[in-house]
């Protein structure tokens, strides 16, 4: 499999050139759809205090919706495109953030460390040439690396409009992908009608101990 690296990096940087250091250079059509994505990303679990990557972390975005929030991971944005990691490391030059360059599939973490949490957003979007290859050896590395789990999104191939040049992924097939990894998936397809976000968790609710769930129901 090649790598898409060069490929998918100019297509985000043509993007800065012409939109600037915002959520049109991601390719989100309106800040609200880019919100709505965040919004089923974090419905994965409880990032206060956890330890999460951020893979195609953009600028940063997500970092600082949950900031808004009052929420205050223990953060890690990872994205190919150099141009994009300075702007974040700048933007977020005051807290503890940390960002780096690597592609998914062969970035390594510290010393083999492992994060409660890996999300990724919009990292499938683009068409490149190898993106729908990439789709499974990614959600098995992205959960290898997870302690707790996953939450990816993708564009729905039930979508009812395309937009040229964009990869769209039908759920059922992403559903199959992750249901070898893990019985414990949730897959949400109602906050837009254009895209669904895939959740895997390692350890399923029912092996949870039985006075964590009595908690939860009381």
């Amino acid at each position: 499999m090649s790598r898409p690296d060069s490929e998918t990096t100019r297509f985000y940087e043509s993007h800065v050139r012409r939109f600037g250091y915002g959520y049109r250079a991601l390719g989100f059509g309106r800040r609200s759809s880019q919100e709505r994505r965040f919004g089923a990303l974090a419905a994965v679990g409880s990032f206060h205090g956890a330890s999460v990557l951020d893979v195609g972390c953009g600028f940063g975005d997500f970092l600082a919706w949950l900031r808004a929030r009052g929420v205050q991971p223990r953060y890690t944005g990872l994205d190919l495109t150099a141009s994009m990691i300075e702007r974040c490391r700048r933007r977020f030059s005051d807290g503890d953030a940390r960002f780096v360059v690597g592609d998914a599939l062969t970035w390594q973490p510290d010393s083999g460390a492992q994060y409660d949490y890996v999300i990724a957003s919009g990292i499938f979007g683009y068409h490149a040439k190898d993106t729908r290859a990439r789709i499974q050896p990614t959600l098995e590395r992205l959960f290898g690396i997870a302690g707790t789990g996953i939450a990816v999104n993708f564009l729905s191939g039930c979508a009812p409009t395309r937009s040229p040049g964009r990869l769209y992924v039908h759920p059922a097939d992403v559903l199959q992908y992750a249901l070898r990894l893990t019985p414990a998936v949730r897959l949400d397809h109602t906050y837009m009608p254009n895209d669904f976000t895939l959740c895997m968790y390692r350890t399923p609710a029912w092996e949870q101990p039985l006075v964590q769930n009595r908690q939860d129901l009381s």
